[in-house]
């Protein structure tokens, strides 16, 4: 059973540092370099000092990892962060726009006890990738902190949990807009009797990775490093953001794919075979996003500077030839049916090539944009992923293909922390 637990949180000490918004950042592997550039620019302060930003292969990073640790001691020894007196779970609330429409994504910031992943309570969504997993390591090894939390969703049909807490949020300790306009508030919530509450709630619960695999299985691999805890070590648990899986604020953008590098590539040919497993239909540039979002299931946009057709699979018991041995939750997947149809057999593209040949964009505008400037031939625009299909396959312990799922917003990096040390 998932044991949730309050933490002794470490936050910026908002006397130093008069704008938060200086020193908030994405997480690590959104950064990239001109933002860590314009984010050491803002601030001496700024968390990407801490968490650090991408790596590049054959890169020695021992000095920023070394870097990362004396800040992190130096900003603790100087008060620019301070540590909570109590223990305290965060409620943690994005506010954040879409298309005009308004959503806030409810969650709460605590710590998890770290299990292995699938084997019991925790499961994941999606594949996850060793060279992350190794830098993360390393950084946690240098500096002992836990600074960005995983994102795992729960399921509460009657919002029991965010009932509970909701009642208890008055003022917020943060109230930030970072620099994509999306609004974060932080409370801190630090009595026992609720807390435990909430845990005895959350107690049969089976929880699912939304973002953050790699943290999450790096907080497990350090542990497993250690050994021979005590079970009250603080590497026994991981910093984490529950969220309800029916909280309407939670949002999952869908991340298009586009292709690039075919040789000899016939259109009219692909466009025949297309039409053994879909109905294709010609659509508009203008028509293309709205016709896709109306159709849903099963149906992808195809956009070429020559052609823009919509296509919507006749028959799902395709997916059961080539992939036998996936469950009908997997092979119901928009991301399955477009990666094992489309891209597999038709284009002929093979799962180890994928690399040499796909790449993934958010925003339809910016995908077609991309194809329309020649970078790419072609696109296969999608419809997000449901929440309740993550679940689905999750709970199948199964792991859906990358770039799955694009969880919005991200969980910005920054508001608080934990430490790991033990000492």
């Amino acid at each position: 059973m998932p044991e949730i637990r309050p933490f002794r949180g470490i936050r910026y000490n908002l006397s130093k540092i008069k704008n938060l918004a200086d020193v908030i950042t994405q997480p690590y592997d959104q950064i990239t370099d001109e933002m860590e550039k314009e984010y050491k620019r803002r601030s001496p302060y700024n968390f990407v000092n801490l968490v650090l930003t991408h790596y590049a292969d054959g890169h020695d990073r021992k000095s920023e990892y070394e870097n990362a640790r004396n800040c992190v001691n130096n900003w603790l020894r100087d008060g620019i962060f301070v540590q909570e007196k109590e223990e305290s779970i965060y409620p943690y609330f994005q506010e954040f726009y879409i298309e005009g429409k308004k959503y806030i994504r409810k969650g709460f910031i605590c710590r998890l006890r770290l299990e292995e992943l699938g084997k019991k309570d925790i499961l994941p969504h999606e594949k996850t990738l060793s060279k992350p997993k190794e830098d993360r390591l390393n950084l946690t090894r240098i500096t002992k902190k836990d600074f960005e939390p995983v994102f795992l969703l729960y399921t509460d049909p009657e919002n029991k949990v965010m009932g509970m807490i909701e009642e208890q949020c008055k003022e917020p300790v943060i109230d930030v807009v970072d620099d994509r306009a999306i609004t974060h508030k932080l409370w801190k919530l630090s009595e026992p009797e609720l807390i435990e509450k909430i845990a005895s709630t959350l107690r049969d619960s089976i929880l699912v990775i939304a973002d953050g695999h790699h943290r999450y299985e790096t907080a497990l691999n350090y542990r497993n490093e250690l050994g021979g805890l005590d079970k009250n070590h603080p590497a026994n648990f991981k910093m984490v953001t529950l969220v309800n899986i029916q909280d309407p604020g939670l949002v999952i953008l869908p991340t298009h794919r586009l292709v690039m590098n075919l040789k000899d590539f016939n259109i009219d040919d692909f466009i025949l075979k297309v039409k053994n497993f879909f109905d294709v239909r010609k659509v508009s540039r203008n028509e293309i996003k709205g016709e896709l979002e109306k159709e849903k299931k099963h149906t992808f946009g195809f956009y070429s500077p020559q052609h823009i057709y919509l296509l919507k699979l006749k028959d799902i018991t395709s997916l059961r030839r080539l992939l036998p041995e996936r469950s009908e939750e997997y092979r119901d997947l928009d991301v399955a049916i477009l990666h094992t149809l489309l891209i597999e057999e038709l284009l002929g593209i093979k799962p180890e090539k994928v690399e040499d040949h796909i790449r993934y964009q958010r925003g339809i505008e910016e995908t077609l944009s991309r194809v329309d400037s020649g970078e790419f031939q072609m696109a296969f625009l999608m419809n997000p992923t449901r929440p309740e299909q993550v679940r689905a396959v999750a709970m199948k312990r199964e792991r859906m293909p990358q770039k799955s799922t694009d969880f919005y917003p991200k969980l910005i990096s920054g508001l608080v922390f934990y430490d790991i040390a033990g000492d």
